[in-house]
């Protein structure tokens, strides 16, 4: 897992390999997840986060979004590459 982001208490996250597949962000909080594509912005899977987090999830991703699509756009044509820069805050 390549943490992209944080805020408050959700982690934002890609898998390896993920630069094979659209744009997408997973998140993760207290055994929570879910997966959301960044093009257009829409919730993929849901496992444990109410209507009212995924509200604040959603509004978070929203915020960052412009970073996020950027860090994707940087991977593109480097498969294999961890990505560099402002957003890679933790590797696991």
């Amino acid at each position: 897992m390549i943490t992209l982001h944080r805020s408050g208490q959700y982690r934002f996250y890609v898998n390896s390999g993920y630069n094979l597949e659209q744009p997408y962000i997973c998140v993760k909080h207290e055994g929570h997840f879910a997966k959301f594509s960044l093009q257009p912005l829409a919730l993929q899977s849901n496992n444990g986060f109410s209507r009212t987090e995924l509200g604040r999830i959603q509004q978070a991703i929203l915020d960052a979004r412009d970073q996020l699509l950027k860090h994707w756009a940087s991977v593109r044509g480097n498969e294999g590459e961890k990505p560099t820069g402002d957003l890679l805050l933790h590797q696991e």
